[in-house]
């Protein structure tokens, strides 16, 4: 768990983040196994294999990510 976050970890929970434009952050692990922020956004779409985000950093953006490889989480 990433300290002051909730991972988004079910299919429910991705859909409410994309239904609520909820800011979702990703997050990958470094070669020493220490997560770190890849990206932030909304969720545009997803699916069993990828979720789409709309980068909060460049607003013309979108950018596919793994859900095998990352892990995705809101602020709480």
């Amino acid at each position: 768990m990433i300290y002051g976050t909730k991972l988004l970890e079910t299919d429910t929970e991705i859909f409410i983040a994309a239904l609520t434009k909820t800011p979702v952050y990703v997050w990958s692990l470094d070669s020493l196994g220490v997560y770190y922020q890849v990206n932030s956004g909304f969720i545009v779409k997803y699916t069993p294999d990828e979720v789409q985000i709309h980068c909060e950093q460049d607003s013309s953006m979108t950018k596919w990510h793994s859900r095998e490889t990352n892990e995705f989480s809101i602020r709480f």
